[in-house]
């Protein structure tokens, strides 16, 4: 083994300190007996610097503090140098004063953001309307609509079997009319929490609110708050009240001593009871009386309760009479609504089934002028029917211009009434062509092809709309009402009929059973159905149907166009709709000329 001391000058390192005797050590060599090429070239390759030096090393003494000590890489001062400013009390005011001048600054950033926040013009925000101003509501007459045991009457049960069979048309609401048990199937019941044992058992009516429930579907009911039958059991406590047990039904009905003028009160025992002008068979409840007002309130909530989505209030023009009876207190009908509504929102707060659940309210009223539209509405109902356009009819006094056609009246009235909404935004529109008590669409417009056109334009405009039975799918009238009155006759489901299995024919169905029903319209590949399906659907999911501006286009020659587009969206992610509708019988060209401009559009579609 060599020695570890150089010999000669050249193997001299200035880096390495002096060893014994003056040699200078050479740590990069190493035995090279037992050793591998690796350990040895690891090794030379990086010297080890002796931790202590040998004899000769002369060792200099360190500064008394290394910190004052000039030191090339260092910036700034020292520790010790800054120590003097520590307790300085010059410095120390300087800090405090700059201390506090920040807090100040961060105090006044913080604030000026708040009044950002509060005080600066801030985004309106967009809110989705709620479920019943958009919805397509599907107004069943049950009777006549599907007989799931036989017996020749519709029921709940047919409705439930059915239930898909609309939620692929795009219906969204149901709302089967009558349901509650009634002499005659009227809406002078017989009790308000128990459903016509014609129509089905108690528990069916509620399988038919989960059935709908489960299908994404809403249900309202129409709801007698004002009149019941001569049955109910109200009437026949308030007309014993003599007896004691009795005797907080004494003031239930609005009862006289003898018969006044007026037609409106019959007889009854040895009294007159007040009623429903030409239907003595519905009593007028006596609103003024806190056990009136209890039960009915009780009613609502025990419906809420069991999953009802809305109400229908029937005969609102009775909630409050004139001393004869001759007359609507239209002052005291505002104050009767006023005390529903606030007892149904109170309710949905409290529940714990229906909690925060939006339960809708409207009604409908003949004849009703702006005003009174809009009081009823400022009163707590969310909606009133449009009845206008259940009005048009072919050579009717309100449709007589050019020999007999349906436009001009039709756009008169729409121009009309969407101008009234227009200026009261708080009046949500809702829509009705039809109902149970109105001569079909088609048949009045002696036309399908323009009960279709009418009932697009139904769908296109702003708001709720209500959809009778069959008029998707242009049902007319019975030749004659000798069984059930016109309007009310089977729903056309195939070309046999599909209505019911029984021979009895209680309900008739029409004779163009076969080319008109629904498994046909729904097979081809345009057809009433179709239309109605693809715009109710469209309006479940499209923002512009739902909350969009309506222009109505200048009338020519019995033809018009409805433009959909949401005011101020200069951007491509809302789409325009313009739908053109012609009730004459031949072509016309429709400006385009008072729209907004198209030219933001990528692309556009025609659909004939």
């Amino acid at each position: 083994m060599k020695s570890m001391y150089a010999d000669d000058e050249e193997e001299y390192d200035p880096r390495l300190m002096p060893g014994p005797e003056g040699k200078i050590p050479r740590f990069y060599e190493v035995d090279r007996g037992n050793k591998t090429e690796s350990y040895i070239t690891a090794v030379t390759s990086n010297p080890i610097h002796p931790k202590y030096p040998g004899p000769g090393y002369e060792q200099v003494p360190p500064a008394e503090d290394e910190d004052d000590q000039p030191d090339g890489d260092r910036v700034g001062l020292t520790e010790r140098q800054l120590r003097k400013y520590r307790d300085d009390p010059v410095w120390k005011a300087i800090r405090r004063v700059l201390f506090v001048a920040c807090c100040l600054l961060w105090l006044l950033l913080f604030l000026a953001v708040i009044f950002l926040v509060f005080f600066s013009s801030k985004c309106e925000a967009i809110e989705g309307p709620n479920w019943w101003q958009t919805t397509v509501a599907y107004n069943i007459w049950v009777p006549s609509f599907q007989d799931s045991d036989g017996d020749g009457y519709g029921d709940i049960k047919g409705v439930i079997d059915r239930m898909e069979h609309l939620r692929k048309s795009g219906v969204q609401t149901i709302w089967p009319n009558p349901l509650l048990a009634s002499p005659d199937f009227s809406l002078a019941v017989n009790s308000h929490h128990e459903i016509d044992p014609r129509l089905g058992a108690v528990k069916q009516t509620d399988e038919l609110i989960e059935t709908i429930r489960d299908k994404g579907m809403k249900l309202v009911i129409s709801l007698p708050v004002a009149t019941t039958s001569l049955q109910h059991q109200w009437f026949q406590n308030s007309a014993s009240a003599s007896k004691p047990e009795y005797q907080n039904f004494s003031q239930f009905y609005i009862w006289a001593s003898k018969s006044s003028d007026s037609s409106y009160f019959a007889p009854h025992k040895n009294l007159f009871y007040l009623h429903e002008f030409n239907n003595s068979k519905a009593a007028v409840l006596n609103w003024q009386d806190e056990h009136v007002q209890k039960q009915i309130k009780q009613v609502l909530s025990d419906w809420i309760e069991r999953g009802i989505d809305g109400f229908y209030l029937t005969d609102v023009e009775y909630l409050a009479r004139s001393p004869n009876g001759t007359e609507p207190d239209w002052s005291g009908i505002r104050e009767r609504i006023k005390e529903i509504r606030r007892h149904v929102d109170a309710y949905t707060r409290e529940s714990v089934t229906a909690q925060g659940k939006k339960i809708a309210l409207f009604a409908s009223r003949d004849d009703a002028k702006e005003r009174d539209k809009k009081e009823l509405v400022e009163s707590g109902l969310d909606t009133v029917i449009n009845y206008e356009l259940s009005k048009v009819e072919k050579n009717s006094k309100i449709c007589h211009k050019n020999e007999g056609s349906i436009a001009y009246c039709v756009y008169e009235i729409l121009s009309d009434v969407l101008r009234f909404h227009l200026l009261y935004p708080q009046v949500w529109p809702q829509w009705q062509l039809g109902d149970a008590f109105t001569s079909r669409i088609a048949t009045r417009v002696e036309s399908r092809a323009q009960a279709e056109a009418l009932l697009l334009v139904q769908l296109v405009v702003p708001g709720t709309i209500n959809v009778y039975y069959g008029d998707e799918i242009g049902m007319t009238d019975l030749p004659d009402d000798r069984k059930v009155p016109k309007q009310r006759g089977q729903m056309q489901w195939t070309a046999e009929g599909g209505f019911s299995s029984s021979d009895a024919n209680k309900i008739p169905v029409n004779t163009d059973v076969k080319n008109i029903n629904w498994e046909r319209q729904y097979s081809q590949t345009t057809s009433s159905l179709k239309m109605f399906r693809r715009v109710a659907k469209l309006r479940l999911r499209d923002e512009t149907l739902k909350r969009g501006t309506t222009l109505v286009g200048q009338l020519v020659k019995g033809a018009f166009t409805i433009t959909r587009f949401i005011e101020g969206d200069n951007s491509t992610s809302s789409n325009i709709y313009t739908v053109a509708v012609n009730f004459s019988p031949q072509s016309i060209n429709l400006p385009l000329d008072d729209f907004p401009s198209y030219n933001n559009l990528e692309k556009a579609t025609v659909i004939n």
